[in-house]
């Protein structure tokens, strides 16, 4: 991704890949944490998997694409203090993923939902560890939020350059211990420091890779 496409030009290319087709699992794939030696094996999904929904938001800092996302508090949940989207369950309440996508970013962050425009969905990834299939939607809006922090759900903002994800020296691999006890090798993203991996580096990954196959 070039470093002087500027925002609007960044939302052309999205919008005109997008419906051109989903890189879907491959582009995934780089990121992906796996058991042992065999990184192509899929768990499968659980039938009685619970429900999560997350928006990507893409938003312009002086016309370069930023993408919204946050490090959660540390707790002994399974998600504790890791990067993600805003998003979680999907409520009895929520018409749909994306009411819930967008109802968890309005808590979370304090986006508005009726400024997203809304791009549509991504390829959903099965969360082993907590037993969530997680459904992301990818939207934008023509300014930077006026971001409103629930400090229960969030620990601290992140404001990424989306360019950033391009860089191939941040992509590294680590041994980490699944809150679900057992062990995978986990490629992450290196954010100054901070390991973003697992169901959210993975669709970053796939949104690399719709913008880098075509534009």
């Amino acid at each position: 991704m070039p470093n002087t496409v500027d925002f609007q030009s960044f939302i052309e290319i999205l919008e005109s890949n997008y419906h051109k087709g989903l890189p879907g699992k491959i582009g995934q794939f780089p990121m992906k944490p796996y058991v042992g030696i065999d990184k192509k094996i899929d768990f499968p999904v659980s039938k009685n998997a619970r429900k999560g929904a997350v928006l990507a938001l893409f938003y312009p800092v002086e016309e370069i694409t930023h993408l919204a996302l946050m490090q959660r508090p540390v707790y002994e949940g399974i998600h504790g203090g890791q990067i993600s989207f805003p998003g979680g369950k999907i409520e009895v309440y929520d018409k749909s993923p994306l009411t819930a996508a967008l109802r968890e970013a309005h808590e979370e962050i304090g986006i508005i939902p009726d400024m997203v425009q809304v791009l549509g969905p991504i390829t959903e990834v099965f969360v082993l560890a907590s037993n969530f299939l997680v459904y992301p939607f990818v939207g934008y809006v023509a300014e930077r939020p006026n971001f409103v922090i629930d400090k229960r759900e969030v620990e601290t903002l992140l404001e990424i350059p989306f360019q950033t994800f391009f860089d191939p020296s941040i992509i590294k691999e680590k041994n980490i211990r699944s809150k679900a006890g057992f062990d995978l090798k986990a490629p992450y993203f290196d954010i100054d420091g901070r390991v973003l991996w697992g169901a959210t580096a993975m669709m970053i990954s796939e949104l690399v890779e719709l913008i880098r196959a075509k534009s």
